[in-house]
C-alpha cells in the first residue's frame, strides 16, 4: 500500500484509488451505474461498522470530522468539475 501523502506532501489519492480492487472492479467496464455506487457505500459503511467498536470516543470523532471533510472535498471537486 503507498503512503496517503507524495514526496511533496500532497495526497497521493490517484495511486491509492488506483490499487484498490474496489475502484478497479467500479470501472471494469467502463460504466460507473447507481448499483456500483450503492455497492462501494455499502462497503465504506460496513468498514466503518467492523472498526467503530475499536475507537476511543475521541477517535471517533476525528474519524467523523475526516469523513466528513472528505465528504466536502470531493463534492466541491464534483462541483468544479460540472462548472468546467
Amino acid at each position: 500500500m503507498n503512503a496517503i501523502f507524495d514526496e511533496s506532501g500532497s495526497f497521493n489519492t490517484d495511486v491509492l484509488i488506483m490499487e484498490r480492487p474496489s475502484f478497479q472492479s467500479i470501472i471494469a467496464d467502463g460504466m460507473v451505474t447507481e448499483e456500483k455506487i450503492n455497492e462501494q457505500g455499502q462497503r465504506v459503511k460496513d468498514l466503518i461498522a467492523q472498526m467503530e467498536p475499536n475507537f476511543t470516543p475521541e477517535q471517533k470523532a476525528q474519524i467523523q470530522d475526516l469523513v466528513a471533510e472528505v465528504s466536502v472535498l470531493l463534492t466541491a471537486v464534483a462541483i468544479a468539475d460540472r462548472q468546467g
